[in-house]
């Protein structure tokens, strides 16, 4: 029996694919989310870049990172999207809190986020979470905080009410983003409701 040499161990591939399902805001929510953001950054004295139009969104499901396209896991987990989306009626959310998540020292994300206006999307999420469980056996998270992020900065921000920013959700989508590249997201599929 032989034995390999240290010189013969490959790292494992770097992960540069993340995939994710998302809602994204309409033209309307946009537009609110470009009129408050300023002003919040101005009141905090914070001096983060606000996240691209093009890239605002309320996450839902994360596939996961990995090193190129799980092909066969996006035909799943495209399968159970389709029939979350078969069985859901539009929905209003509505998001009327902005506050800083502490998920390190650094380069906190300030966000909205919501309580009753959200319950439609926590409900939409507990149900494609579900279906994503029994199609592919992807387990997400219990708990969920449906949220947007404006921006990120070292300075924290407590909780506080904001004009609610809303939009009816009407579709969602499969996000692809290339991890730490700066570059737009890819939206892979789409499916309405």
């Amino acid at each position: 029996m032989s034995q390999a040499s240290l010189f013969d161990f490959e790292p494992p591939a770097k992960n540069t694919d993340r995939l994710f399902f998302a809602v994204m805001p309409d033209p309307q929510a946009i537009s609110a989310i470009r009129a408050l953001t300023p002003e919040l950054k101005a009141q905090h004295g914070m001096s983060g870049k606000p996240v691209d139009d093009a890239k605002l969104h309320a996450t839902l499901c994360v596939l996961g990172d990995f090193p190129g396209m799980p092909d066969a896991l996006i035909k799943t987990a495209s399968r159970a999207a389709a029939l979350v989306a078969d069985s859901t009626l539009p929905f209003k959310v509505s998001f009327d809190t902005a506050q800083t998540f502490i998920t390190g020292p650094r380069h906190r994300p300030l966000v909205l986020t919501g309580g009753e206006g959200v319950v439609g999307l926590t409900g939409f999420y507990k149900n494609l979470s579900g279906a994503l469980l029994k199609t592919s056996g992807l387990r997400n998270t219990a708990s969920y905080t449906p949220h947007v992020t404006l921006l990120y900065d070292d300075v924290a921000a407590t909780p506080q009410s904001v004009a609610p920013v809303e939009w009816t959700v009407r579709e969602f989508v499969l996000l692809h983003s290339h991890i730490g590249q700066g570059r737009p997201y890819n939206i892979l599929a789409r499916w309405t409701f």
